[in-house]
C-alpha cells in the first residue's frame, strides 16, 4: 500500500533526512519539534503517496551493516598542523585528503554563516578545515545526500563522514552500493539539538553571541581532551562542562534524542568502511608500536571494517603513525561501539523541563551538580600528560 513516512514514535526517526531527500516533490520539510529536535514533516497537498520515503526509512530493516571482524588500530597523521586541528589522531583529514586529490569530494558537517550545523561537500584542500573537529549537536544533511550522488553517477569518488544512523540513511537512499563512495562513521554517544546549542550559547556569550565566529567542542590548545572554545571576534572563550549547562549535560549523556537511546546501529555492524573514534586512554606499548607519535596531541581509534576501507588505508598509511589494536581494547575505550547510551533518570525530567520552561531548566539542573563542577574542574587543570601518566600507572 502507498502512503507516506508517519512518525508515531521519537524513538523510531534519528532525523537522517533519507525521505526528504528521497521526495522528488519537496513535500518534506525537516522540522523541529518542540524540544528542536528534527522530524520529517509532510505536505499533504504536495504528496502523491509514492511511498519512496517510507521505503528508505531506515527504520525499516535495512543496511545491517558490515558484519566481518574488523582491523582495528590506533593512528595518528604524522602532520603536526592537522593533528592540532583536528579532535583526535587527524585520520579523517587524511582519507579527505586522499579523495581530494583524486579529483574526489568530500561530505562532512560544518557551521553555516548563521551557527546551525549542516553537512557540507567540499572538493578543495583549502576548504577541508571547516569539516574538521567533533560537533556535539545533530546536523541537518539537507540535500547532501541528492548531492553526493549526483558527484557519484558522473563518476567520480565521495568520501561521505557522518554518524552511523546518517551513513544508513545515505545508503538506503542510494539503494545501491557505488564502488566510487567511501563511508567514514563515527564512534557516536548520541546528539542533543540545535535549539539546544543556540540558547547555550546565549547564556555562555550573553550579549556577543552576535560576534561568535565558530564553536570548537574541542579544542587542541587545552590538550587532547573534552575542553572546547569559542571564538568571538578575535579573541576566544573557554567552553566546556564548567561554563555550559549544555556540555556538561551532554557528557552525562541526558540531552539525546530518543532514537539515540534506542539505537540499533552498535549491535548490527558498523556503517561505514572505516569507523573513527578517540582511542583514549592509549596505553604506552601500543604508542610505542607508533614510533613514538605523542598522545597529548590526540590519537584516532580506527576500525576498518570493509574492503573499501582497507584500500583507503593503505593509500594514507605513509602518512600516519599507526599499531595495531584489537576489538576488545577499542570497545573497552568506546562503549558506543558495543551498545547505545543509556539515559539517566533525570532525562525526562529536564527534557520536559526545557520544553515547558526553556533554557532556564537546563540552568536549574546545572546548579544541582556543583560538586561535579568542582571536581571537572580541578581535573581540567591538570595537564593530559600527567593525567595519561596516572592512569597508566593505576591500570
Amino acid at each position: 500500500m502507498k502512503n507516506h513516512i508517519v512518525v508515531e514514535k521519537p524513538e523510531k526517526c534519528c532525523g537522517c533526512g533519507a525521505c526528504a531527500n528521497a521526495c522528488v516533490l519537496g513535500a518534506i520539510e525537516m522540522k523541529e519539534d518542540e524540544a528542536g529536535f528534527i522530524y520529517p514533516s509532510v505536505n499533504e497537498e504536495k504528496c502523491v503517496l509514492c511511498g519512496k520515503c517510507v521505503d528508505v526509512c531506515v527504520f525499516t530493516d535495512k543496511n545491517k551493516g558490515a558484519n566481518a571482524e574488523p582491523e582495528v588500530y590506533a593512528a595518528a597523521s604524522k602532520n603536526r598542523e592537522i593533528l592540532e586541528q583536528s579532535s583526535s589522531g587527524g585520520i579523517f583529514s587524511e582519507i579527505a585528503n586522499a579523495v581530494l586529490e583524486r579529483g574526489g569530494a568530500v561530505f562532512g558537517a560544518a557551521w553555516t554563516d548563521d551557527l546551525t550545523l549542516a553537512h557540507f561537500c567540499v572538493e578543495d584542500k583549502s576548504e577541508l578545515y571547516k569539516l574538521r573537529g567533533s560537533k556535539y549537536v545533530q546536523s541537518n544533511t539537507g540535500d547532501a545526500f541528492r548531492r553526493a550522488k549526483k558527484i557519484l553517477d558522473d563518476g567520480r569518488q565521495v568520501c561521505y563522514c557522518a554518524t552511523p544512523c546518517q551513513i544508513s540513511g545515505l545508503k538506503s537512499y542510494l539503494g545501491r552500493d557505488y564502488d566510487g563512495l567511501l563511508c567514514v562513521d563515527l564512534v557516536c554517544h548520541g546528539v542533543p539539538s540545535m535549539k539546544m546549542l543556540r540558547d547555550d550559547l546565549e547564556y555562555v556569550c550573553s550579549d556577543k553571541y552576535s560576534e561568535i565566529r565558530d564553536v570548537r567542542f574541542r579544542d587542541k590548545r587545552y590538550g587532547w581532551g573534552v575542553k572546547g572554545s569559542v571564538s568571538i571576534g578575535d579573541s576566544k572563550i573557554k567552553y566546556n562542562a564548567g561554563n555550559s549547562p549544555y556540555y556538561f549535560y551532554f557528557l552525562k549523556g541526558e540531552l539525546y534524542r530518543e532514537s539515540c537511546y534506542n539505537c540499533r546501529f552498535p549491535s548490527e555492524g558498523r556503517q561505514g568502511d572505516i569507523t573513527l573514534g578517540d582511542y583514549w586512554g592509549v596505553r604506552g606499548e601500543l604508542v610505542a608500536g607508533m614510533g613514538g607519535a605523542d598522545p597529548d596531541l590526540g590519537i584516532s581509534c580506527v576500525l576498518v571494517n570493509t574492503e573499501k576501507g582497507k584500500r583507503m588505508l593503505s593509500l594514507i598509511e605513509k602518512n600516519v603513525a599507526i599499531a595495531v589494536s584489537d576489538r576488545k581494547s577499542a570497545e573497552k575505550r568506546n562503549h558506543q561501539l558495543t551498545s547505545p547510551s543509556v539515559p539517566l533518570p533525570e532525562h525526562k525530567t529536564l527534557l520536559n523541563g526545557y520544553i515547558n520552561n526553556g533554557y532556564s531548566a537546563f540552568r536549574q539542573g546545572y546548579k544541582m551538580h556543583l560538586k561535579d563542577h568542582v571536581v571537572r574542574t580541578v581535573k581540567n587543570m591538570i595537564p593530559s600528560g600527567i593525567k595519561r601518566k596516572i592512569n597508566d600507572f593505576l591500570n
